[in-house]
């Protein structure tokens, strides 16, 4: 990831640098800031008191906006809508901002001393401040991120113990399959050692066949005699 993003909200693109939260979202891991977060966790805390719920209320203890899953606390709006009428903030105002830093200056500086100095020199002396409603959302943002995070971290491990197993059982069976190799190529070594030793003593036989006596001389023993006719002699 390149640093640039790093620094922006993966959600709104706010260049929130300290206040981006490591979440899970969508089966991703994403950078959100706060406001995005709440936004899209949505139910699970009031978007009034900004507390996060362990359980939601009991029905006769909350309103739920008509536009979106928010759950507020009933005792949570100033006035007392009806539940079939009750909006939550984000929903009534599109430019609504859970979390949001004010611009104060430091103690000291006077808007006479500021009055007087460059552009540069105001930036530079403004600070960033974070009231009691920022930090009640940063808060809330850190609780959720942290549930959706252990959440992740529990599937994840469920997740590799799986592949473990899965590892595991593969190498059994490559073990096997190896095993059942050897044993085919000693019993193919065996056999063509059979074959080697066989092949002379078959050899010797053929060429033992091959010198047997021509035919009409009979055998008696090791010694043979050929009659001659009368007629024959001059």
């Amino acid at each position: 990831m390149k640093r640039d993003q790093l620094s922006e909200c993966g959600g709104c693109g706010a260049p929130e640098r300290f206040f981006l939260h490591n979440i899970r979202h969508r089966d991703t891991y994403r950078r959100l800031c706060t406001n995005c977060v709440l936004k899209n966790y949505q139910g699970l805390f009031c978007p009034i008191c900004l507390e996060v719920f362990n359980e939601p209320p009991p029905p006769h203890q909350r309103l739920i906006c008509l536009k979106c899953p928010s759950i507020s606390h009933l005792s949570c709006p100033s006035s007392s809508p009806l539940s079939q009428s009750f909006t939550c903030p984000s929903c009534s105002n599109p430019n609504f901002s859970f979390f949001s830093l004010a611009d104060e200056n430091p103690q000291g500086s006077t808007p006479d001393a500021d009055a007087g100095e460059n552009n540069d020199d105001k930036t530079s002396t403004k600070m960033r401040v974070i009231n009691k409603e920022a930090a009640k959302a940063l808060l809330a943002a850190s609780k959720i991120t942290a549930v959706s995070m252990t959440k992740a971290a529990a599937v994840a491990k469920l997740e590799a113990e799986r592949r473990v197993k899965e590892a595991t059982l593969a190498k059994k069976r490559a073990k096997e399959a190896l095993e059942r190799l050897a044993l085919l190529v000693r019993k193919d070594n065996d056999n063509h050692k059979l074959s080697l030793i066989s092949t002379p003593k078959s050899a010797a036989a053929a060429k033992t066949n091959s010198l047997s006596l021509p035919s009409g001389i009979p055998e008696k023993g090791n010694n043979w005699s050929l009659s001659v006719s009368a007629a024959t002699v001059p």
